[in-house]
C-alpha cells in the first residue's frame, strides 16, 4: 500500500563519522530502495553502487560536492546526480548540514535491465532545460530514464512543477514502482483511498498497482516535486 513518510522523524543509524542514514521504504518495494541520508558540516560520505544496479542521488539541503570516476561537481540543493553500477562515489559538504535522497534500482542486482553507463552524470535544476507541457498544466525537468536524462532503463527520474489546478487524476502503474518528494508548495494525494496533504520534508512512495492522484494542495498557488518511476518503461492506467 501507499506510505507518507516525514524525514524528521524516521530512524537513522550511524554509518560513519557525521553520517546518519535511515531507510524510507520499508522492505514493501521490490523495484527500488531509498534512504534519507545526513551528512554533518565538514564530513563527507563514500558508499558504493552494487552491480546490477543504479544509484541516483538528490540533494535537498547544503553546499557539497559529488565526485566519482575521476570527476568531481558541486552538489548544491535540488541536484540530480547518477552514479554506474560499481562505482565508488564520495559527497563531501561544506560549512552546513547536508541532507540527500538515495535510491538504489533495483536493490536486487538486475542485469536484464540496461543501466547507467557513464560512471557519473549532474544535473542541476536550475541549469537543466524544462519541458512546458501546456495541455496538462505542467512542466518537466528530466534528469534521467530511457528517453531523457541520463540514459539508463533501471529508472526514470524528473521535477514536475504544477500551478494551482494542475490535477493528476486516480491511476496505478502495473509494472513500476512510484516516489514523490514534494520541493516547494504542498500536494494532496490519494493515498490508499484517503486524501493526504504531503509538503517538503516528506515523500510518498506507491508499489505496483497502487492507486494514487494527487494536486496542488490548498492554500498553494503551485508545488514542484521530485518524481521516480522504476524501472524507466512504465504503463500508466487510469481509474
Amino acid at each position: 500500500m501507499g506510505r507518507v513518510v516525514t524525514f524528521s522523524q524516521l530512524n537513522g543509524r550511524g554509518e560513519g563519522d557525521g553520517v546518519t542514514t535511515a531507510p524510507v521504504t520499508v522492505g514493501d518495494t521490490k523495484e527500488m530502495a531509498v534512504e534519507f541520508v545526513r551528512l554533518e558540516p565538514g564530513k563527507q560520505w563514500t558508499a558504493s553502487v552494487p552491480s546490477g544496479s543504479d544509484c541516483y542521488l538528490f540533494a535537498l539541503k547544503g553546499a557539497a560536492s559529488i565526485s566519482a570516476g575521476g570527476e568531481s561537481h558541486d552538489f548544491a540543493p535540488q541536484t540530480f546526480a547518477t552514479v554506474e553500477e560499481d562505482v565508488e562515489f564520495t559527497v563531501k559538504n561544506g560549512n552546513a548540514p547536508a541532507e540527500f535522497v538515495k535510491v538504489l534500482a533495483p536493490p536486487q542486482p538486475n542485469d536484464k535491465l540496461a543501466g547507467f553507463k557513464q560512471k557519473i552524470a549532474v544535473a542541476e535544476r536550475g541549469r537543466t532545460p524544462a519541458v512546458d507541457l501546456p495541455e496538462q498544466k505542467k512542466k518537466r525537468i528530466y534528469f534521467a530514464g530511457h528517453q531523457h536524462g541520463a540514459k539508463t532503463d533501471r529508472g526514470h527520474a524528473m521535477i514536475v512543477v504544477y500551478v494551482k489546478d494542475t490535477f493528476t487524476c486516480l491511476h496505478h502503474h502495473p509494472n513500476a514502482e512510484s516516489m514523490f518528494v514534494p520541493l516547494d508548495g504542498a500536494l494532496q494525494f490519494t493515498v490508499n483511498g484517503e486524501q493526504v496533504v504531503v509538503a517538503p520534508g516528506q515523500a510518498a512512495y506507491f508499489p505496483m498497482h497502487d492507486k494514487h492522484g494527487l494536486h496542488v494542495a490548498n492554500g498553494h498557488t503551485g508545488a514542484s516535486f521530485l518524481e521516480f518511476h522504476i524501472p524507466a518503461a512504465f504503463t500508466t492506467v487510469k481509474e
